[in-house]
C-alpha cells in the first residue's frame, strides 16, 4: 500500500470514529466543507455571478456575509425560489426595496439583471452598508441604488411615493419582520408585490403569521412557497466533483425547510 493510500485510510478511520463518538462535530465539518467549495467556485468565477438572473454581477472579495453560501449564489442556486419569483414577474417594475440587504446580492443583482430600474437597500449593519456601497461602485450602479440604515415600521416614508406604487418589497430580517410589517405597510404597498422570508422554527411563529395574514387581507392576496428541487445537470464545471460536494453546493445551512410568503395586490 502506498503512503498516500495509508494516509487516506488513516483519515477515513479517524473521521468515522469522530462521527460516531462526537456527532456534534458533523455540522461544523459540513460548514467548513461548504466554505471550501464556495472558495473554489469564487476563484473559478473571479467573484462574479456566473448563472441565473443576476449573471454578471461582480462582488468584492471580502464579503460581509454568507461565505458558505457564496458558491450557491454564484451558480444561481441559492434561494432559487426567490430568483424565479423575481425573474418571472413578466415586466420591469420601477423599484426594488430590500429590507435586510446584507451585501447587496439582491438589491444589486436585480439591477445587473435589468429586472428593475432602481433599488433601495436597507441594511442595519455599518459593515453591510459599506460592502453594498463598494459592490455598487464595482458594478457602476451608483445612480440606481439608495443605501439606507435600519428598517423601522415607517421605513416606507423614506421612499418616493411614485416608487412605492410600482415596486417589489423583499423582506429578510431574521424574525424582525413581524415588528416592522403591519397593515399600514401593506396599505403603503397596495399596488405592489411583497415577499417576506419566514422562519417557521421561531417561537410563536404561527400566531404571528396569522396576524400578518390578517393585516394583509384588505389589500393583498397571499401565497406561500418553500424551498424546492435543484437541477445540477446543466453545470459542466460540476461534473468533475463528487456527488457529496455537488449537493453540498445546494445546501443553505438551514435548520428547517425555508418558506416565504408572496403578497400580490388585490385586483381592482
Amino acid at each position: 500500500m502506498s503512503t498516500a493510500e495509508t494516509y487516506s485510510n488513516t483519515l477515513r478511520v479517524t473521521f468515522n470514529h469522530l462521527a460516531q463518538q462526537h456527532p456534534e462535530l458533523l455540522p461544523i465539518a459540513i460548514v467548513h466543507a461548504r466554505r471550501n467549495l464556495s472558495e473554489r467556485i469564487r476563484l473559478h468565477y473571479a467573484n462574479t455571478i456566473g448563472h441565473g438572473p443576476f449573471k454578471g454581477l461582480k462582488l468584492v472579495e471580502d464579503a460581509h456575509w454568507g461565505s458558505a453560501d457564496l458558491g450557491g449564489m454564484i451558480l444561481g442556486l441559492y434561494e432559487q425560489e426567490i430568483l424565479n419569483e423575481l425573474a418571472g414577474l413578466g415586466r420591469k417594475p420601477r423599484s426594488f426595496i430590500d429590507l435586510g440587504a446584507a451585501d447587496g446580492y439582491y438589491g444589486l443583482g436585480v439591477l445587473a439583471g435589468e429586472l428593475f430600474e432602481k433599488s433601495y437597500c436597507f441594511e442595519i449593519t455599518e459593515k453591510g452598508r459599506e460592502v453594498i456601497a463598494r459592490n455598487t461602485e464595482l458594478n457602476g450602479l451608483q445612480d440606481r441604488v439608495t443605501i439606507l440604515g435600519e428598517a423601522k415600521p415607517d421605513f416606507f416614508k423614506e421612499i418616493a411615493a411614485d416608487d412605492l406604487e410600482d415596486a417589489l418589497l423583499l423582506v429578510d430580517v431574521e424574525g424582525a419582520e413581524f415588528d416592522i410589517i403591519n397593515a399600514e405597510t401593506f396599505k403603503a404597498f397596495a399596488k405592489s408585490t411583497v415577499i417576506i422570508e419566514v422562519h417557521e422554527w421561531y417561537p410563536d411563529i404561527q400566531d404571528k403569521l396569522q396576524r400578518l395574514l390578517q393585516q394583509s387581507a384588505a389589500t393583498h392576496v397571499a401565497r406561500r412557497f418553500s424551498t424546492g428541487a435543484r437541477d445540477l445537470s446543466g453545470f459542466p464545471e460540476l461534473k468533475v466533483i463528487t456527488d457529496n460536494e455537488r449537493w453540498l453546493l445546494c445546501s443553505e445551512g438551514r435548520p428547517y425547510l425555508m418558506s416565504w410568503y408572496r403578497f400580490d395586490p388585490r385586483a381592482g
